[in-house]
C-alpha cells in the first residue's frame, strides 16, 4: 500500500496577515518543516500551491482564493494512480513529527479515515484512503473535509500519538511567537 502526503500550502494568511508559510522559524520558512518531516518520513509528496509560489513539482491551485476545499480537491486530482491513501498535512503546522506521519501511513486503509489524538483532542493531519477520493477531489468552499469526516462513521479510526505537533498550527502572529519560543525553549 502506498501512502502519500498532501502537503497545503495555498492559504491566504488572512489571520497572520503576512505570508505564513514564509514566515521564519528557526532559520527556516515554517512550510520547510512540514515539506522536511514527510521527506523524513520517507513519504512521496504533492504539494498544493498558488500558481505565484516558487516551489518545485507543486500543483497549482489557481482558485485558492476560494478556500481549502479547493486546494484539497486539486491536489487530490493530481495523485498518482499508485496512492492507496494520502495524508493531508497543512503546511502552516511545523511540529508534526516524521514518526507521527508514519504511524498514521501505517494505520491507513483505502476505506478509512486515520486522525491522529493528543491528550484527547484530534489534531492533524489525516489519512484519507482512495475511497474517499472522488468526494475529496469535488471539494470547494473553506471548510475542507470536514462534512465528510462528520459522517464517516466507523471508518474513521482514531490513532492516539504523542505528539503535541498534531494540535500545533502557526495561523496568527501569537502563534509564530509561540512556535519560535517552542524551538528555544
Amino acid at each position: 500500500m502506498t501512502v502519500g502526503a498532501i502537503i497545503l500550502a495555498a492559504g491566504l494568511s488572512r489571520r497572520m496577515g503576512t505570508d505564513k508559510l514564509a514566515a521564519d522559524l528557526g532559520g527556516k520558512p515554517v512550510l520547510a518543516h512540514a515539506v522536511d518531516a514527510v521527506a523524513a518520513a520517507g513519504l512521496p509528496m504533492i504539494v498544493a500551491a498558488p500558481p505565484a509560489m516558487p516551489f518545485p513539482g507543486a500543483v497549482e491551485v489557481p482558485d485558492h482564493a476560494l478556500g481549502m476545499g479547493h486546494s484539497i480537491a486539486a491536489a487530490i486530482r493530481a495523485v498518482p494512480a499508485d496512492w492507496s491513501a494520502a495524508l493531508i498535512c497543512l503546511g502552516d503546522m511545523p511540529f508534526v513529527t516524521p514518526a507521527t506521519l508514519c504511524a498514521l501511513a501505517a494505520k491507513a486503509g483505502e476505506d478509512l479515515i486515520v486522525a491522529p489524538v493528543h491528550e484527547d483532542q484530534r489534531g492533524n493531519p489525516l489519512v484519507w484512503g482512495r475511497g474517499f477520493f472522488a468526494q475529496l477531489a469535488g471539494l470547494s468552499g473553506d471548510t475542507g473535509g470536514r462534512a465528510l469526516l462528520a459522517g464517516a462513521g466507523e471508518k474513521l479510526v482514531l490513532l492516539p500519538v504523542d505528539d503535541p505537533g498534531v494540535l500545533i498550527d502557526v495561523d496568527t502572529p501569537e502563534a509564530l511567537m509561540a512556535a519560535r519560543a517552542r524551538l528555544t525553549g
